[in-house]
């Protein structure tokens, strides 16, 4: 996700932070400061009501974190890949590779966060009944954290894509209809009137004057109406690329450029000769990446004679390559995660072609004219 900055690894897991998880650690924390804790009145200095308040933020996103991380760990057991784990304003994402295979793994998957956070919901309710000062901020932390992980709970557990209960509610459709892609439409459909049943509840809050809450209850509308329909068009997508491979769309004619040319070079000699918008470089039949023209606009035109393709190229790497058998599906979503539009085709580290994200959609735009 843009904007996110990495702060370490689960379980083999990149976990990054948004920067809207910023926004949202300070609203949370300035509430419970102000608000919530200022009930529990044992300690007069405002202080120690920030101080436990900020402690309390970052613990519910520590809950919020092994919420998806349970998610990753059921779908690494069942063969799935993680790419990252992002904590942002609405909570947290885990970026799972793929689709599950069965209607059962979709399931496992799914129930795995709500089942976490109940889990914690239940030991913070333990804690609450300890024998704190019914004065203590402390205790009204615990609550605080109590509730807000059943709150976490029960929300995703709402039947409406893609929340956790609209996956849930795909995975029995999917067993029951024996079509995940009507699963996924119907389900998608109970999450798109879902989200926009809260965002006209945010509007009938503003009116109201609430104008924090409002806008908040807006903006996880649509959030959830953007994931109801990108779920949806995804499904699409994988069906039109069915028994579609790379090696079917992949364009052969590789024209390629050494290292250790200038930029100026690269320009004069390729760019403006074969018109292609990127170019895979090679040292004899060694490939080591790729260089696009975005690459070269980043250096000011004067400084084009003092640099060589090697400075300015993208690094070969497992993001930027794919395998001639797999599907095209594939390649569309790895394209889409990256931000060189474009794959390099490897058939045991040689390279046979490249696939482009216009490739992709050219082929897409031929299907849906066929179909129409």
């Amino acid at each position: 996700m843009v904007g996110s900055l990495r702060i370490g690894k689960i379980l083999g897991i990149p976990i990054e932070i948004h920067y809207t998880w910023v926004i949202v650690f300070g609203l949370i924390t300035n509430t419970l400061a102000t608000s919530y804790l200022s009930n529990y009145t044992l300690y007069t200095s405002p202080f120690i009501n920030w101080l436990i308040g900020a402690i309390a933020s970052l613990i519910f996103f520590i809950c919020v974190t092994m919420h998806e991380i349970m998610h990753s760990y059921t779908a690494i057991k069942l063969g799935l890949k993680i790419k990252r784990i992002t904590l942002f304003m609405f909570g947290g994402i885990a970026e799972i590779e793929g689709e599950p295979k069965s209607a059962k793994d979709e399931l496992l998957i799914s129930i795995a966060g709500p089942v976490t956070s109940a889990f914690l919901a239940f030991i913070f309710f333990l804690f609450s009944k300890l024998p704190f000062n019914p004065l203590s901020p402390i205790g009204g932390a615990v609550i605080y954290l109590y509730r807000v992980n059943l709150i976490l709970a029960g929300f995703n557990l709402v039947p409406a894509f893609p929340l956790d209960g609209g996956r849930i509610l795909r995975a029995i459709l999917w067993m029951s209809l024996k079509s995940f892609r009507r699963a996924t439409r119907i389900s998608a459909s109970i999450g798109m009137t879902f989200a926009t049943m809260i965002m006209f509840l945010g509007f009938y809050i503003l009116l109201f004057g609430q104008f924090i809450t409002g806008l908040w209850f807006i903006f996880i509308g649509w959030f959830l109406s953007q994931g109801a329909m990108s779920g949806e068009r995804e499904v699409d997508i994988r069906e039109a690329f069915t028994d579609a491979k790379v090696k079917d769309l992949m364009s052969k004619e590789i024209q390629s450029v050494p290292p250790n040319i200038t930029v100026e070079e690269l320009v004069l000699n390729y760019f403006l000769v074969y018109r292609y918008v990127a170019f895979p470089v090679m040292w004899g039949e060694t490939i080591l990446g790729i260089v696009t023209l975005n690459d070269v606009k980043k250096i000011p035109r004067e400084e084009w004679k003092n640099h060589t393709v090697r400075e300015i190229m993208t690094p070969i790497s497992s993001d930027l390559t794919i395998t001639p058998e797999e599907s095209a599906f594939d390649a569309f979503l790895k394209i889409n995660k990256g931000s060189v539009g474009r794959l390099l085709v490897l058939d045991e580290d040689k390279l046979v072609g490249i696939i482009s994200k216009t490739d992709l959609i050219r082929f897409l735009q031929i299907k849906s004219m066929m179909s129409s």
